[in-house]
């Protein structure tokens, strides 16, 4: 992959696939550190996998508390600018649009919200897989500045990496 200045003649269609390349090994990445750094019986998916208690490395220390949030609006990001708009002047509204849905969950994990939102869930979650855990999302999830900030910084990293890969200065 090249991070320096694009030679005249690169289709669109490799910065996309570039692009989807990126966030698909960032979400990748993503699921190895919930695998090696995570409660498995915590983990929507890991704990049908794997036994009780299984133990976790923690591998990414205390950085493996935020980088989840990073990678989540990073990629996605990546995937939206990838897939649905690939014009650069469509890249400040698509990070924007992630940037405030990713902190909306944030906040939303705050006790009072989370309550609330809990209580306001429709019952027929209960029997569609993905939307049966949203309830337990809101709350025992927990609500932490320093997510804010992660988010923040993956969409910072997003905007610079489509700049980079469409041969724009950042």
């Amino acid at each position: 992959m090249h991070w320096g200045c694009r030679k005249k003649g690169v289709t669109l269609m490799s910065r996309q696939r570039e692009m989807l390349a990126i966030a698909i090994g960032a979400l990748c990445m993503g699921v190895l550190l919930y695998a090696l750094d995570r409660q498995h019986d915590h983990v929507y998916f890991l704990s049908a996998w794997t036994p009780a208690n299984s133990p976790t490395a923690r591998v990414f220390g205390t950085l493996g508390n935020y980088l989840p949030t990073f990678i989540h609006v990073y990629a996605f990001i990546l995937l939206t600018a990838a897939v649905a708009a690939p014009a650069m002047n469509k890249i400040i509204p698509i990070c924007l649009a992630w940037f405030t849905l990713d902190c909306l969950f944030e906040v939303a994990q705050i006790d009072s919200s989370a309550r609330w939102i809990a209580q306001h869930i429709p019952d027929w979650f209960s029997g569609v897989p993905f939307l049966e855990n949203t309830a337990s999302y809101f709350l025992f999830g927990t609500f932490d500045v320093l997510d804010l900030l992660s988010i923040a910084a993956g969409t910072v990293a997003a905007y610079v990496t489509i700049r980079i890969s469409s041969g724009k200065r950042v």
